[in-house]
């Protein structure tokens, strides 16, 4: 059986042996690939990991697609929370900005650029259909003197923070290697405080309103997986707690979303019933109680 793979895994195509070789390795290439030794584990252990990173890579940027596709369906972001994916935002950047300028594996953090362009797409999205003009009355009346919207105002505002933001992490000069690091250090209790506020929510709400529960699951076991390819191809202890956190706190919001799974339901029906009332008027003792105290006197009749 041994040598029937062999001849499989030796007459592959060049472009998927070659990719293959560079993911694992000369000498795991040699061992899984070339002479199919499926009895070393660590190079096993090693191919799970890098082949389990790349396919959450893939996966990872199409991750908050149907997100997306919620609120703009929609035209709302109710049940959303808005503090979660700034703060997403700046822990993902950070994140991002710590693997490219330590050059750490790209399999162990590779989704994470797409995830960062599609969470700074959601949060403007959330602010494009958020009420935004009881954020401040000043900024409300001046965006109406120039003839602009209030959320359009914001969304601008959030998206040059977002790119001078990028730019001063990819800079040694803007932001130092220890500075760096620091921050990265900082993601963690942010990234964990970034699930408050959508725990928050949902329990406020009982309902799940347009949160994705799909991106909420796929999230969970994207995270899981993380953890295992972190402890897998690095050492590097800031990541692998990171990850181990975020999956507690991603496992919280996925159980409330299990709670809550029919409160979209329940809050329709009770808008519903409350909109009825509003059309019927009041209950009856109350419409009673309106009646004029004198009656209305009817025609009178000529006496002869």
């Amino acid at each position: 059986m041994a040598v029937g793979l062999q001849h499989l895994t030796r007459s592959l195509p060049w472009f998927v042996l070659q990719p293959a070789e560079a993911l694992l390795g000369s000498h795991c290439y040699s061992s899984l690939v070339w002479d199919v030794n499926w009895t070393d584990t660590a190079c096993l252990r090693l191919g799970l990991s890098k082949g389990l990173g790349l396919g959450i890579v893939v996966f990872g940027s199409l991750l908050k697609f149907p997100q997306m596709y919620k609120i703009v369906h929609a035209r709302s972001a109710e049940g959303i929370s808005l503090a979660m994916y700034i703060l997403e935002v700046v822990a993902y950047t950070i994140s991002l900005a710590y693997a490219i300028r330590l050059r750490i594996p790209f399999s162990t953090y590779g989704e994470n650029a797409s995830l960062t362009v599609q969470n700074m797409i959601i949060t403007l999205l959330i602010i494009a259909y958020s009420p935004m003009d009881s954020i401040s009355r000043r900024t409300t009346t001046l965006c109406r003197r120039f003839g602009i919207s209030t959320n359009a105002f914001f969304v601008a505002l959030g998206a040059t923070l977002m790119v001078l933001g990028s730019l001063a992490l990819a800079s040694e000069a803007a932001v130092p290697p220890r500075a760096l690091q620091w921050l990265q250090g900082m993601t963690i209790p942010v990234s964990l405080a970034s699930k408050v506020p959508q725990m928050l929510e949902l329990h406020r709400a009982k309902a799940t309103g347009e949160l994705s529960i799909l991106v909420v699951f796929a999230q969970l076991l994207g995270t899981t997986a993380r953890v295992y390819t972190t402890l897998t191809e690095t050492n590097d202890r800031l990541l692998f707690w990171g990850f181990a956190l975020a999956t507690i706190f991603n496992a919280i919001i996925a159980v409330q979303v299990c709670m809550y799974w029919n409160g979209n339901q329940q809050r329709a029906a009770q808008r519903s019933a409350s909109r009825w009332l509003d059309t019927q008027g009041t209950p009856t003792s109350r419409r009673t109680a309106e009646l004029p105290l004198v009656a209305p006197r009817g025609p009178t009749t000529k006496r002869d």
